[in-house]
């Protein structure tokens, strides 16, 4: 009799024990929108070898890191827009990212995973290896929850959530936000300016020639004819280098790009390696001029990294300043036949163009007045981490 009580009190002590280890992340789930959850059945995803990852959350074999997010108290929706901006998909691509450029600190991280048992992506794994608690009691606080197999591992990837997470939302634009909220709404306002610039040069196109067009609207589609044709030339070699960049080619391919190989100082760096090695070929040289050529030869393959990195980014920034001229020149000629619409007024495309711009004037105050309220909610964020 003893020994039956001895483990049934010891059998509802760990019963006990692992209901309260658990009470955090199910507390969280219960707030989590699971929207593929009614589309799959169930009895699919009974089995053992199907969505381990959701199990993470849950077992207490894992190590755990925690952090504090110390939200605004000026804030309103800070607690709540940091959690969906930490979890939404943008952000986790971020990580997925920044944890490729370390492949030490991701093999140590998704070691555990590498095997057939979890046949689930990256992006949902990594889901699955943090979670984003709101403190109820103190309402301007999160609970940053990382897991790992190891203390190790949680502490790195809470380290690189963290560090990645300070980086993007302090670079983060209104062209690409981090906030899923905010994202849905950017790509609304994308599509309703190219419906608008579709209806219009509709319009212009039916139009061209007649007696309401000016020189300046001449003018103004001839230089967005002479832009188009930029950024098409930007876009072709920015499509080479992705192309490229995947299929892990050589990296003097990039060199076959004719706007990249004439960027900054790599024509003079490729004449400089190109003299030190036909020294090494065509002479029989000291070793220690040997040695002093390889050292040269080893920073000029750095320097020339360095530069082909630059101008990879001087032709992104090349096309986003042509594709910001285009768009500004084509809003122009928009507004330009709006104010002819003695002209147009019986158009059918015209009714609808000012349609798609009332829409449109509509999409972005509303993401003007969010937008701010999300810089308001980064502004004095705190992190530390919790005892």
């Amino acid at each position: 009799m003893l020994i039956i009580i001895s483990i049934t009190v010891f059998g509802a002590g760990f019963y006990y024990d692992q209901i309260k280890k658990n009470t955090a992340f199910a507390y969280e789930e219960s707030f989590i929108n699971n929207s593929n959850s009614t589309a799959i059945s169930s009895e699919n995803k009974l089995s053992v070898t199907l969505k381990n990852s959701d199990s993470l959350k849950q077992s207490s074999a894992w190590a755990v890191t925690k952090f504090i997010l110390q939200v605004p108290e000026s804030s309103v929706l800070g607690s709540f827009l940091h959690k969906e901006a930490l979890k939404g998909n943008a952000f986790l691509g971020k990580i997925l990212f920044a944890l490729k450029k370390n492949p030490t600190a991701m093999e140590l991280i998704y070691s555990p995973f590498q095997n057939d048992i979890f046949i689930e992506s990256e992006t949902e794994i990594m889901r699955s290896l943090y979670s984003v608690v709101p403190d109820y009691q103190k309402q301007k606080q999160l609970l940053l929850v990382v897991r790992g197999h190891t203390g190790k591992a949680s502490e790195i990837l809470a380290k690189l959530i963290i560090e990645t997470y300070k980086l993007e939302i302090k670079r983060e634009t209104t062209l690409l936000p981090l906030l899923p909220d905010l994202m849905k709404q950017r790509e609304n306002i994308n599509l309703l300016e190219k419906r608008e610039l579709e209806l219009a040069q509709r319009i212009q196109d039916e139009n061209e020639g007649s007696s309401g067009e000016t020189i300046e609207d001449i003018a103004l589609r001839s230089e967005i004819m002479q832009l188009s044709t930029e950024i098409n030339s930007h876009v072709d070699a920015l499509r080479n280098i992705e192309e490229i960049y995947n299929n892990k080619e050589d990296p003097s391919r990039y060199l076959s790009i004719y706007s990249l190989a004439r960027f900054g100082n790599i024509q003079e760096i490729l004449a400089n390696i190109d003299q030190l090695k036909r020294m090494l070929t065509n002479q029989d040289l000291e070793p220690i001029l040997k040695n002093e050529v390889d050292k040269n030869l080893s920073k000029l393959g750095s320097a020339l990294n360095q530069e082909l990195a630059q101008g990879i980014e001087h032709i992104k920034e090349l096309s986003r300043t042509a594709l910001s001229r285009k768009i500004l020149l084509q809003k122009r000629l928009v507004d330009r036949e709006i104010k002819r619409n003695e002209i147009h007024s019986l158009h059918p495309h015209y009714k609808l163009l000012k349609s798609v711009k009332t829409e449109l004037v509509q999409a972005r105050d509303k993401f003007s007045i969010d937008y701010k309220k999300w810089q308001d909610a980064k502004r004095g964020l705190i992190f530390k981490k919790a005892s």
